[in-house]
């Protein structure tokens, strides 16, 4: 009895490792350290994970941190060639997952603990949209909802980089969603919603892409996915119709994003008038990136121009961005290209790119081969699904996105690769 209480209060901090990120990316790291020291305590259970995911992996990791070593300035070099604790932090994960998979823990204590903090962050943003302030006194910054993330603006990114994560985890503890229809619809509508009062275009995008492909190949989703879409269109609606809250939120998610891709506005000192224009015109005009955005591309461009095998380096871009030869009217120096794609290419050329294209193809060709054979094993075949449904989302190549070698969201990835490894080898190992 007493080593089950042991198992389950080491378990815990796993399960609610997303959420720690509301504390900050140093308590990250602590956990990051614990957990490669669970990893390297339990190495010899390495024989179950498949060995070709694990080649791979290791492939990518082991050029990454030669790439960085020869490339890039000693001011960058050594926090790019540590970049592989993230990928021994997925194999920990997947150990870890692997290890207890069997173990009887109180999932009704690990779910009030994980959902009652998100549960919390959910509330407080709501607040701080309707008031002006969260309940800690921080004010709306950029007229935007933040919660306890304060002038960091990344409640949007965090919320749907966390969603696959909440859905693998109901799923994992065999959670009936039909049962729990009522309480995850009201608890999934208010979060997709929190995303949009966030105020970021992008993870708003990745959200409908994200209900989209869960629409399409997860039919147990389908029920829930579309009431939550249906309250949650009413709720912006409402938003926006009487002009609730303390932002100008209506006018950045749909005005200015409406500016920005069909550029055929007129802005007047208040408001917003549009041109009358045929529809081929409009369509031409169409613009997914801002012109701020369009000018990391162009010094993306540039430097791979330059490199186009290697790349500049992991994290490269932040120093070389200033020393190639571009327009300055146009090309835009930054930490990184805020695109996964142009990232991928600049700092890691095209030997990059193909680890890309196999993680992604890997990701595709599982995914169809769950949707044609009908799993039995309904569980871990959603499980599956849905997390790389969320991978295939937040490494998607179109839209701006956040930067791969940032500690927060590399990360988020690996541990999403982590789950990903657990439920591939449930699937396909027999």
């Amino acid at each position: 009895m007493k080593n089950d209480l042991l198992r389950e209060k080491f378990f815990l901090p796993l399960f609610i490792f997303p959420l720690i990120y509301i504390i900050g990316i140093a308590v990250v790291e602590v956990f990051l350290f614990l957990y490669l020291i669970f990893l390297f305590l339990n190495i010899n259970n390495v024989e179950s994970l498949n060995k070709k995911i694990l080649i791979i992996l290791f492939l990518f990791s082991a050029y990454i941190g030669v790439n960085a070593f020869i490339q890039i300035p000693s001011s960058l070099k050594y926090s790019s060639i540590f970049h592989f604790r993230y990928l021994l932090f997925s194999i920990a994960v997947y150990f870890f997952f692997e290890k207890y998979s069997q173990i009887k823990f109180n999932k009704n204590f690990i779910l009030s603990v994980f959902f009652g903090a998100i549960i919390i962050l959910l509330f407080d943003s709501l607040f701080q949209f309707v008031v002006g302030e969260n309940i800690f006194g921080q004010k709306l910054f950029k007229y935007r909802v933040s919660s306890f993330f304060g002038d960091d603006l990344i409640l949007g990114s965090f919320l749907v980089r966390l969603l696959p994560i909440i859905f693998w985890y109901l799923f994992y503890l065999r959670i009936d969603i039909n049962l729990n229809k009522f309480y995850l619809t009201v608890f999934f509508s208010i979060y997709f919603l929190v995303i949009y009062l966030s105020g970021e275009r992008t993870s708003f995008a990745l959200l409908i892409g994200f209900i989209l492909l869960s629409l399409i190949f997860i039919s147990e989703l389908r029920n829930i996915l579309i009431k939550c879409t249906i309250i949650f269109s009413i709720f912006i609606i409402f938003i926006a119709v009487l002009d609730l809250g303390k932002t100008d939120i209506t006018h950045r998610m749909f005005h200015k994003t409406y500016n920005q891709v069909v550029k055929q506005n007129i802005i007047t000192e208040n408001k917003t008038e549009y041109k009358n224009d045929n529809f081929i015109k409009v369509i031409k005009s169409v613009n997914v990136f801002s012109n701020h955005h369009k000018g990391h591309l162009i010094v993306a461009k540039n430097l791979f121009k330059e490199n186009p095998i290697f790349g500049v380096g992991p994290k490269g871009f932040r120093h070389f961005c200033r020393l190639v030869d571009y327009d300055p009217e146009e090309g835009i120096c930054s930490t990184h290209p805020h695109n996964i794609l142009a990232q991928t290419l600049s700092e890691i050329g095209l030997i990059g790119l193909f680890f890309y294209i196999v993680f992604i193809t890997f990701l595709v060709k599982h995914i169809l081969l769950i949707k044609k054979n009908k799993d039995d094993n309904k569980f871990e075949s959603i499980s599956f699904l849905v997390i790389s449904i969320g991978l295939i989302i937040h490494l998607f190549p179109i839209l701006p996105s956040g930067n791969f070698f940032n500690n927060w969201i590399s990360s988020f990835i690996y541990f999403k690769i982590g789950l990903l490894l657990y439920s591939h080898n449930r699937l396909f190992s027999k």
